[in-house]
């Protein structure tokens, strides 16, 4: 029964992967297509100013991020795309005062978080070599 289980789990996990694998060529594909619209938007720039085009600039951007994400699978990527959201949504939309304290404490507390409760890999690993060293 176990065994079955276990083949089930991998099963389903090698279908989960092909289909995020999918939603970020099917994601890739849409930043193609709004990348060869750029030169347009950029060209409305005077006529709508600069809120459209940068709006347009940080749709592109989260998007990379959420594919990075979904490639990366790892804290540091997810907290990347939360800060972009946040931003883009502080910089694009004219929020009120209270709404841009929120969006601004929230920024910090994920600087916070990335500073303070995740350990990069690489700092991980240093980390550890260093114990070992120690040890010897």
């Amino acid at each position: 029964m176990a065994l079955l289980l276990h083949k089930a789990q991998t099963k389903c996990f090698y279908l989960m992967t092909a289909l995020e694998l999918g939603i970020s060529f099917l994601v890739v594909i849409g930043i193609i297509l709004r990348l060869t619209g750029l030169p347009s938007e950029l060209g409305q720039l005077a006529t709508e100013g600069m809120g459209g085009y940068l709006r347009y600039l940080y749709d592109i951007l989260i998007a990379v991020e959420l594919i990075k994400l979904l490639c990366r699978h790892d804290l540091s990527s997810m907290v990347e795309v939360l800060m972009f959201a946040v931003a883009r949504q502080v910089i694009i939309d004219h929020l009120k005062v209270w709404e841009n304290l929120i969006a601004v404490l929230s920024i910090a507390a994920l600087f916070a978080i990335r500073k303070y409760l995740f350990i990069h890999h690489e700092t991980y690993e240093e980390e550890k070599k260093r114990r070992t060293g120690l040890e010897l």
